[in-house]
């Protein structure tokens, strides 16, 4: 198992690794040096692709989280790691292992190519799954709807060709020569969707299949990570949860070591009003000192045990915390950054769960959120999801099990 990115990435591969154990398998789970002590609080076998300071300099490269720039700045860092996970991968993968991986583990499609091993692609938000029939949205948004497929193809082959490629294509092929393996092109909307199976980790509803998905994709159930009991919340954030109305719950994202101006506006949406809020975020430089009573901060609490206590959840659109609000049944406001965030919002608000701003402004944020808590249409539609997801007892069933028929080709 092999997980590249935020929390948002390697809670729901944990889920799957977890699944895979319980069945039999020897699973080794291989991430930034960060996660280490999750990954072995989980059960599972963990090695490190680099060290904690590896992972948390990338948290303080500002233009990750910039609409624009967000894709270069990921690059680099992306493309720094690269030749580590390679190395390490190299030294674990024995014939016959299994791979499964992310959407940006590169160097399982590389060493998958070398040495024909078996390779799942897990893409865990939709816009990865780069499609013309419903591009990702933008942060300038969306494509009309009304526009001409032969359009939409253009606009998919300039974002392909001009941001993509000419970002990543070349430094990728430096690599991939020194490795003895040919050029490609496509790195984006092609080559990253392994040949032997594609795991769109989404159920139909969130994101029907497109008729230029990879032949071997498959929609299944959200891989929802559950710490069923293992942590639970905070003493001080039980008693202020017992101290009142349930709380609007705000978070800018795991990896949000920016996010000053997010908590500042946040403080002035509820200061001063009968509403009360949590404030989840683990940089505490960030966030503003001296909270009034009716506000409570914390560095860190399970979602999957939070968010049901809420009232609503205001967010950056990741799609961890998307799925967990979804789970929960509580409706969210979105204010997305960078990334998918912007395609998750949308996707969001047509099942009408949710609402979506992009800028911080404390007084719109305020009637976003009171509208959404008690409009009953958007309470409803928040139960109808929740149900369509707890309902599903075997949520991981699908996943595995398309990962395990790849032992039989």
């Amino acid at each position: 198992m092999l997980a590249v990115g935020s929390d948002g990435d390697i809670n729901p591969m944990i889920a799957i690794a977890q699944k895979l154990q319980a069945e039999g398998q020897n699973v080794e789970f291989l991430a930034s040096g960060y996660f280490e002590q999750r990954v072995h609080a989980a059960g599972l076998e963990f090695f490190p692709l680099g060290d904690r300071s590896m992972y948390e300099r990338a948290l303080n490269e500002k233009d990750v989280w910039h609409p624009y720039f967000a894709f270069k700045a990921m690059w680099k860092i992306l493309y720094e790691s690269i030749p580590l996970t390679y190395d390490v991968l190299k030294q674990r993968y024995q014939a016959g292992d299994l791979m499964v991986g992310t959407s940006l583990t590169f160097a399982a499609r590389m060493l998958q190519e070398q040495s024909g091993a078996k390779l799942a692609t897990v893409h865990l938000s939709p816009s990865i799954a780069i499609s013309a029939y419903s591009p990702p949205v933008a942060p300038f948004g969306s494509l009309p709807s009304a526009l001409p497929l032969i359009a939409k193809q253009a606009y998919v082959n300039m974002l392909d060709k001009f941001l993509l490629d000419d970002t990543c294509r070349n430094d990728l092929n430096n690599f991939r020569k020194k490795i003895g393996l040919p050029p490609i092109k496509s790195v984006f909307t092609k080559w990253i969707h392994s040949p032997d199976l594609v795991i769109m980790a989404w159920p139909e509803w969130f994101a029907p299949p497109q008729p230029d998905w990879p032949a071997n994709s498959y929609c299944t159930e959200f891989p929802v990570f559950d710490h069923s009991g293992d942590a639970e919340l905070s003493t001080d954030t039980r008693r202020f949860l017992q101290n009142g109305a349930p709380p609007i719950i705000f978070t800018a994202g795991s990896a949000m070591a920016q996010g000053k101006e997010h908590f500042e506006c946040a403080l002035k949406c509820v200061k001063n009003q009968i509403l009360r809020a949590i404030f989840v975020c683990k940089f505490k430089d960030i966030v503003p000192s001296n909270l009034p009573a009716n506000i409570h901060h914390s560095l860190y609490e399970p979602f999957d045990t939070l968010f049901p206590l809420a009232s609503a959840i205001q967010h950056h659109g990741g799609i961890g915390t998307s799925v967990q609000a979804l789970r929960a049944g509580k409706p969210q406001l979105i204010v997305p950054l960078a990334h998918d965030q912007f395609d998750n919002a949308v996707r969001l608000k047509q099942l009408h769960v949710a609402d979506a701003v992009q800028k911080r402004d404390s007084a719109l944020w305020r009637r976003k959120l009171v509208h959404l808590i008690g409009d009953s249409d958007t309470q409803s539609a928040c139960l109808e999801f929740q149900s369509r997801i707890v309902s599903n007892q075997r949520p991981l069933e699908s996943i595995t099990k398309r990962i395990l028929r790849l032992d039989e080709l």
